[in-house]
C-alpha cells in the first residue's frame, strides 16, 4: 500500500514578532511585579496597599452597564484579537526565491516534490554591497533590499560619476542574475561623492 503524496511546503519563513512578543512580556513581567510586591506589602504590614485595592473599589463602584465598563470591555477585546491575529495569521513573505539547478537523479531520501531555495532580503543586500565595493572608484557601499527592489549606495572620491553609476548598476545586476535569484529584483543605484 503506498502513502499518498503531500503537496510540497513552500519555504516561507513567518515573521519573528519580537516587538510585540517584546511589549507583551515587558507587560506580564510589570503585572507580575506589582503584584509581588503587593503580596509583600500584605505579609509585613498586615494590610493591601491602598494602589492595590483602588482598582477592585473603582470595580465595585461601577454598574455593569457603564461605559466605562463597556469602553474597558472594549479595548481588552481589542487587544486580544489583535494579538491571536498576529498569532495565527502568516506574515510576509522576506526571502527572495532562488533558482535550484537539476541535481540530474533522485536520492533514495529525498523529499517529494520540488527542491526550493530562498535567500533573505539582509543576504541579498549584503551581496549587493560586497559586489559593489569590489568596483573601481567605489570607497565604500551599503544596500538595502526589497522583495521587489535592491538599492545600493555607493561613495566614491570621483568627481565625475555618470560612468560609475552605469558600473555599479550593471556589477551588482549580474551579480544577482549569476547567483540565481528568480525573479531578479530591479537594481537603484545612488552615488556619493565626497569632496
Amino acid at each position: 500500500m503506498s502513502r499518498p503524496e503531500r503537496p510540497p511546503v513552500a519555504l516561507r519563513q513567518r515573521p519573528s514578532r519580537s516587538v510585540a512578543a517584546t511589549i507583551c512580556a515587558v507587560l506580564l513581567v510589570a503585572l507580575g511585579v506589582a503584584l509581588v510586591w503587593s503580596a509583600v506589602f500584605r505579609l509585613t504590614t498586615g494590610s493591601w496597599s491602598q494602589a492595590f485595592t483602588e482598582p477592585f473599589t473603582w470595580f465595585s463602584e461601577q454598574a455593569w452597564n457603564s461605559t466605562a465598563v463597556w469602553t474597558l470591555g472594549a479595548l481588552v477585546a481589542a487587544a486580544g484579537l489583535i494579538l491571536l491575529l498576529a498569532g495565527v495569521l502568516p506574515g510576509r513573505f522576506h526571502a527572495l526565491s532562488v533558482r535550484v539547478p537539476d541535481a540530474g537523479g533522485s536520492s533514495a531520501h529525498s523529499v517529494s516534490g520540488e527542491p526550493e531555495a530562498v535567500m533573505s532580503r539582509r543576504a541579498v543586500a549584503q551581496l549587493a554591497a560586497a559586489t559593489c565595493e569590489h568596483i573601481d572608484g567605489v570607497s565604500s557601499a551599503s544596500a538595502t533590499a526589497t522583495d521587489r527592489e535592491v538599492r545600493v549606495t555607493a561613495s566614491t572620491a570621483l568627481h565625475d560619476t555618470r560612468d560609475l553609476h552605469r558600473w555599479v548598476g550593471e556589477g551588482v545586476r549580474s551579480r544577482l542574475e549569476a547567483s540565481g535569484l528568480d525573479p531578479v529584483p530591479g537594481v537603484k543605484v545612488f552615488i556619493r561623492s565626497s569632496d
